[in-house]
């Protein structure tokens, strides 16, 4: 029986390895899942469980369970103004700014199932102009391994796409029953990997970037964790460069070391040189 002494202690182990901190109320939902997976990966007791989640280092058990807790709720081109903002505004600012051969990078951290990501490489190609002066590198990571394989797939619903411009919708996707199939072009403009934006290490592996997306996701993060996260962003964002968050994020009330700045369509933070 998976008790709430026992949900106490796996939120534990989930917020010291992930920095998202599950809510109390939220056992009664959680509580079937996790039993579902006990009895698939046919442990014998609670204890052998949690033996198992501490010390095995292929951590396919650990990656069962963050895929379980976070959430994947996205669609194609949502909260477009900050797009409208990245395209029209500041990639214009940096292309004049960088060297010529120099490509602009784009992180998308949380990716989710890819929408995010496939829409910034989406509106590069509606608008042209940038493509055909220099090369861009779109990188998305999550931590859920599902949504990267999904993500990896190119395969949507309905839903998902419901929003994108039609021209754009026609020219790189094929309908194939129900689902949408991202075309290969479009599918090799991105680059996607499993990744917890905790592990410092791997995330500056993945180099300097100049836009960095990051919505809704420091939301689910305690005071300590946004601060982690932000510094790594931080070190991770090149000068002149800008963080995208969602609506109800503010990354310079979390740390010091951003300034807030203002386009026509959005919100968006620079990194103060230190």
């Amino acid at each position: 029986m998976f008790t709430k002494t026992h949900f106490y202690s796996l939120r534990d182990e989930i917020y010291k390895k992930s920095g998202i901190f599950i809510d109390e109320k939220k056992y009664d939902s959680i509580a079937p899942k996790i039993v579902e997976l006990i009895q698939r990966h046919q442990f014998e007791s609670m204890r052998e469980f949690f033996q198992h989640i501490k010390f095995d280092k292929r951590k396919i058990v650990w990656q069962d369970i963050l895929n379980l807790i976070t959430i994947n709720e996205t669609y194609f081109f949502r909260e477009s103004y900050q797009i409208e903002s990245l395209i029209s505004e500041i990639l214009p600012q940096l292309h004049i700014k960088r060297k010529r051969e120099e490509p602009i990078r784009i992180l998308t951290a949380p990716c989710s199932s890819g929408e995010e990501s496939y829409t910034i490489a989406l509106s590069l190609l509606g608008e042209g102009r940038l493509l055909q002066e220099r090369d861009f590198e779109i990188v998305g990571i999550d931590i859920n391994s599902e949504a990267i394989l999904k993500a990896q797939s190119g395969i949507y619903t309905s839903r998902s796409v419901q929003y994108i411009p039609k021209d754009l919708l026609e020219k790189y996707f094929k309908k194939k029953s129900d689902h949408f199939h991202i075309t290969p072009y479009l599918q090799k403009a991105v680059v996607f990997k499993t990744l917890n934006v905790m592990e410092q290490s791997s995330m500056m592996r993945l180099g300097q970037f100049d836009i960095i997306f990051s919505r809704n996701m420091l939301i689910y993060f305690d005071d300590e964790s946004r601060k982690n996260v932000a510094m790594t962003f931080h070190r991770m964002l090149k000068d002149d460069g800008a963080v995208f968050l969602g609506h109800a994020e503010n990354m310079s009330r979390i740390v010091p070391h951003f300034s807030t700045k203002k386009s026509l369509k959005s919100i968006y933070f620079t990194k103060d040189s230190q």
